[in-house]
């Protein structure tokens, strides 16, 4: 059988490097190669600088049956399906599959959350990204919430010979059956499949913190802060309050950091800005955090929580979409759209020790817990992709 796999919706960017959806794409693709043999697998892409160095090593390595499908080659998704034969297409994000004739091939493919649809802006896109964006939505929701729900509608309704419509949450597959009717025996739920082992050390870890002049165990963190769906406007404020106030004892560490982030922190003293880290450095701010803060206000499902609580370090989450879902009752949740709660909850864990001796226990088991999961959802998935019945 021939299967081409679209390398192209999750491909990273200069803006966004490190996103759920390119990692939940490099994992699979990693099994997928490893899992395969005998199928020829194609692999459409931009251009080879967009893939993953590792995933693009496992496919060159695999001269018998992967092969790179160069899009300076084929224009588009179509050519390929026609041109190479191909059976079976998997998307890993699945979002411009509308715009693809899918009528004699099978397919399966994924739908990480309705973001555009249950998220359309809010006042954190105004203070960090774009001004000009956000007031343009606020004016035209409507419009723009109608355009979003029929572009997922034609993503969920693919015309194909089969298909397997796959989520990560059954937060998400219960937002698709809501919004659009779908039967639930229609929708699978595969767990986001676990991220890779960084096999971090004591020396990486003393040579990162020399370099960034960050103390261990002394700091909050928070990642990804100039997305704006992250939160982190509300989080700063949160953070700014307490130290006005007098009532914080630890400095802040934020990653994805640009301009307009750090023109949004009064106390600038307290806090470290990082740009995005490489992924070895990220798993060493997380395994040496005080405290994990997650204000995220919408996820399908929500890696970095599950990557704090590995290292038994205690998180503060957001408590709506799919992150209470994957959590459980191992953190300590607020309402996102809060600041004042938020507050409340960064001073409790500060002054409890109880508190965070517990939420460390309890993370750690929650992680065990997710993980066996991602380990069996993945192995299921990947045999989905990978037989000739979907």
């Amino acid at each position: 059988m021939n299967i081409l796999i679209n390398l192209n919706s999750s491909s990273k960017d200069a803006n966004n490097p490190f996103h759920g959806g390119n990692e939940y794409a490099n994992r699979l693709v990693e099994e997928i190669i490893k899992a395969n043999t005998f199928n020829s697998l194609y692999f459409y892409c931009f251009s080879e600088e967009f893939i993953d160095n590792n995933v693009l090593t496992l496919i060159k390595d695999d001269k018998r049956n992967s092969i790179i499908v160069n899009q300076n080659k084929y224009s588009d998704i179509d050519s390929v399906i026609k041109e190479c034969n191909i059976n079976r297409l998997f998307d890993p994000l699945g979002v411009g599959l509308s715009r693809v004739n899918l009528k004699d091939v099978e397919v399966v493919y994924t739908v990480h959350g309705l973001r555009p649809i249950e998220l359309l802006t809010d006042i954190n896109e105004y203070h960090l990204e774009s001004k000009i964006k956000h007031i343009i939505k606020k004016i035209f929701s409507t419009y723009f919430n109608i355009k979003n729900k029929n572009k997922f509608r034609d993503v969920i309704n693919l015309v194909a010979t089969k298909k397997k419509l796959v989520v990560v949450s059954e937060h998400t597959k219960n937002s698709i059956i809501t919004l659009f009717g779908t039967k639930p025996d229609d929708i699978s739920v595969f767990y986001s499949p676990e991220k890779k082992n960084q096999n971090i050390n004591i020396i990486d870890e003393k040579n990162f913190f020399l370099r960034t002049s960050i103390i261990p165990k002394d700091y909050f963190l928070l990642v990804s802060s100039k997305r704006w769906v992250k939160n982190t406007y509300r989080a700063v404020k949160a953070f700014d309050n307490l130290i006005d106030n007098g009532q914080l004892t630890k400095k802040i560490v934020l990653t994805g950091v640009n301009n307009k982030v750090k023109n949004i922190v009064r106390n600038k003293e307290m806090f470290y800005f990082l740009d995005y880290v490489p992924s070895k450095e990220l798993e060493i701010l997380y395994k040496n955090a005080f405290c994990f803060v997650y204000p995220s206000l919408n996820e399908g499902f929500g890696y970095p929580p599950l990557e704090a609580m590995k290292y038994g370090t205690p998180v503060i989450a957001s408590m709506i979409t799919a992150i209470p879902e994957i959590v459980g009752e191992a953190c300590l949740k607020f309402h996102p759209f809060s600041i004042l709660e938020l507050q409340a909850r960064i001073f409790q864990l500060q002054n409890n020790e109880n508190l965070r001796n517990n939420l460390q226990l309890l993370g750690e088991k929650r992680y065990e817990l997710i993980s066996k999961k991602q380990k069996e959802d993945l192995v299921k998935l990947v045999e989905i992709i990978l037989l000739n019945d979907i």
